[in-house]
């Protein structure tokens, strides 16, 4: 995980826990959702100024958007 995904351990497994639901829920595989969700969180982290809701707003995104790549 980057440097954006891994600020304590207790966020870095929060992010892994929703990378593992969005992959079990869409059928994806865990490689194809890591990169993205790493990606959309980066890009979100970047103009927050309040970070508390992050994860949610990251995994809905990431869902979000392989839904439209997966056509389901």
């Amino acid at each position: 995980m980057n440097e954006f995904i891994k600020k304590t351990e207790d966020e870095g497994e929060k992010h892994a826990a929703a990378i593992e639901r969005i992959a079990a829920s869409l059928q994806v595989p865990r490689e194809k959702v890591a990169p993205l969700y790493e990606r959309v969180l980066a890009e979100m982290q970047q103009e927050a100024t309040i970070k508390t809701f992050l994860a949610i707003f990251a995994a809905r995104r990431v869902e979000h958007l392989l839904r439209r790549m997966t056509g389901s």
